[in-house]
């Protein structure tokens, strides 16, 4: 699945890129109360899939109060499954994107019943859980990818930094990959 992405940048700003007035948002959380505050939408991304997956939406939002407000909503087109909407609040833009890139979106993927219930040949279950853990990465793959573009728009970097190999963790994922 390759997700194709909608992003749009300073919402709340004119057309020479100065701020308007600040604006109510009243943004939906799955299993909580909504969330109200004044402020400016910064960015808002739009994930698109097919029917039968999953895909992301993001939004990000300055409050008066100079909170950076995250929204994160799991599209779920499954069969009895309803989409999974977030909000998280941070005080700094850094936190916010500490949090977006440590989200794990293998929680939002329901285990199918025929797994969980499943008394048929090991075997079998073992591919079933294989098939899972190829849906769950793909999921991963366009999230980064929709993380990849926010963060562009918003020019939010890093500085390069070396890494070195460990032999022994290298030796554990050859280890992980054959299983």
């Amino acid at each position: 699945m390759n997700a194709m992405t909608d992003i749009t940048a300073d919402q709340d700003s004119d057309r020479a890129g100065n701020a308007t007035s600040p604006r109510l948002y009243t943004l939906r959380r799955t299993g909580h109360k909504a969330v109200r505050f004044t402020g400016w939408q910064v960015v808002e991304a739009l994930g698109a899939g097919e029917p039968g997956t999953i895909w992301y939406d993001l939004a990000m939002y300055r409050s008066e109060a100079d909170a950076v407000i995250v929204e994160l909503i799991a599209r779920r087109h499954l069969v009895d499954e309803q989409d999974l909407a977030r909000v998280e609040a941070f005080s700094s833009l850094a936190d916010a994107v500490a949090w977006l890139e440590s989200y794990d979106v293998g929680n939002d993927v329901p285990i199918p019943a025929a797994l969980a219930c499943d008394e048929g040949p090991v075997a079998v279950a073992v591919l079933k859980v294989i098939k899972l853990r190829q849906r769950i990465a793909r999921i991963q793959d366009d999230y980064h990818s929709l993380l990849s573009d926010v963060f562009n728009i918003l020019d939010i970097t890093d500085t390069p930094s070396l890494r070195s190999v460990d032999p022994v963790a290298q030796d554990a994922a050859a280890v992980m990959e054959e299983v």
